[in-house]
């Protein structure tokens, strides 16, 4: 394959010289796109890449919510949208991918074009997503170069307002509301970028398990509040949460360590953290 798929985004330059940029100037593929490209080895990865968001991703699946079967909320309601819209690409990762960091950096060069591709602001920003897929990670690398990735940068990507997912055939993360169903085994190793929304806020307010992921989480979300674009309509009540949350964190470790006072609790997110982030919002 060569140059329309590269996954080594481009400055896009070109573009801006003619206005705003295109997915063209970072090599990535509209849906359209990639159901026109010949048939090989290497585009065979994105088809079916393509085909399992179309088919499972963005439609609706009894056993996401058992409490709710006849529900016609969409695996991931936020892709329905985005694909109609024509706000998702898709990029084919090029080696070398040798290790984890070959993935961190890869991903990595699409955080730019996912900021500066229109549309953005206003309402339909939210649903630009980039899916850059891996054919040349294996079964066995996955939980390394895909899950391995997810945890160790997920969380600056959270702090600067953007969300990254991670896909293989034996992700082992379960459903919101189902936990015996697995919506991110993809026939095909991948990773996923899209801006955070307002909406994001039950998934990095919940209780991660971990007190200290928990934390990050919190963290995360208070940092990017600022650079949500819409951003969350209720600031006041979302730190109110959020505060309350952290105080719920604090009791519990130090039911773990009863000597522990406050300085000892692990550090992550503070009171004035919390207060300076709706100030910020609420100046915005």
């Amino acid at each position: 394959m060569k140059g329309s798929i590269q996954a080594s985004a481009s400055s896009g330059k070109d573009g801006a010289m003619h206005g705003s940029p295109s997915p063209q100037d970072f090599n990535l593929l509209t849906p359209a796109q990639v159901r026109e490209l010949p048939q090989n080895s290497d585009t065979h990865a994105l088809k079916v890449m393509l085909e399992w968001v179309e088919d499972f991703i963005a439609k609706p699946r009894r056993e996401r919510d058992l409490s709710d079967p006849d529900s016609r909320v969409a695996v991931c309601p936020f892709m329905p949208g985005s694909l109609k819209m024509g706000l998702t690409w898709f990029a084919l990762a090029r080696g070398p991918v040798e290790s984890p960091d070959d993935v961190i950096r890869i991903v990595e060069s699409f955080k730019g074009p996912l900021k500066v591709l229109p549309p953005t602001s206003g309402k339909n920003a939210k649903f630009k997503t980039i899916i850059i897929v891996f054919p040349m990670v294996s079964r066995d690398m996955a939980p390394d170069f895909i899950d391995g990735v997810h945890a160790r940068v997920s969380g600056e990507y959270k702090s600067d307002a953007l969300m990254l997912g991670e896909f293989h055939e034996e992700n082992q993360k379960h459903g919101q509301y189902n936990s015996h169903f697995f919506p991110l085994q993809s026939p095909v190793p991948a990773m996923a970028i899209r801006l955070m929304v307002a909406r994001d806020s039950i998934f990095l307010t919940a209780d991660a398990g971990d007190p200290l992921k928990t934390l990050e989480n919190l963290k995360a979300y208070v940092k990017a509040i600022p650079l949500m674009e819409p951003p969350p309509g209720n600031v006041e009540e979302m730190m109110r949460i959020l505060a309350e949350k952290i105080d719920d964190i604090e009791k519990r470790a130090r039911q773990v360590s009863p000597d522990a006072d406050g300085d000892d609790v692990p550090s992550g997110l503070e009171g004035d953290d919390v207060a300076s982030a709706g100030e910020g919002e609420e100046s915005s």
